[in-house]
């Protein structure tokens, strides 16, 4: 837990009651958050939320597997070291990662930038 007492030890000491755990990978470690924190300090996530909306929209979109065939599973990040990416989404998950690429976080425009884009045409 000495990871975890070093990166919320500022919240700890600001005495907050409430986080928000806003990134994808802190629900596999919202039980250490809970720990480190304490009893009184309430974790708010939204994986449930975003489990359920994807399902809908796999739904709506007709995009559920049906296939039996195995699955391949490739997975986009944002950098970082893609290998280390690989070991860890492979002992946390326990799937064959088969392909771990690089996201170009640069291809991403906030709506404000399409929208003056847009403008300037």
């Amino acid at each position: 837990f000495a990871v975890a007492n070093a990166y919320l030890a500022p919240l700890k000491d600001a005495k907050v009651d409430t986080l928000v755990l806003g990134c994808t990978h802190y629900p596999l470690i919202s039980a250490a958050i809970q720990y480190v924190m304490g009893p009184d300090v309430s974790l708010v996530s939204s994986d449930d939320a975003t489990a359920y909306e994807v399902y809908q929209t796999l739904v709506t979109h007709d995009l559920l597997r049906t296939s039996t065939t195995p699955a391949v599973h490739s997975f986009e990040t944002t950098g970082g070291d893609r290998e280390r990416f690989h070991e860890l989404a492979h002992r946390f998950l326990g799937l064959e990662i088969d392909r771990v690429d690089d996201f170009p976080t640069g291809a991403i425009r906030l709506p404000s930038q399409i929208e003056l884009e847009n403008t300037d045409s």
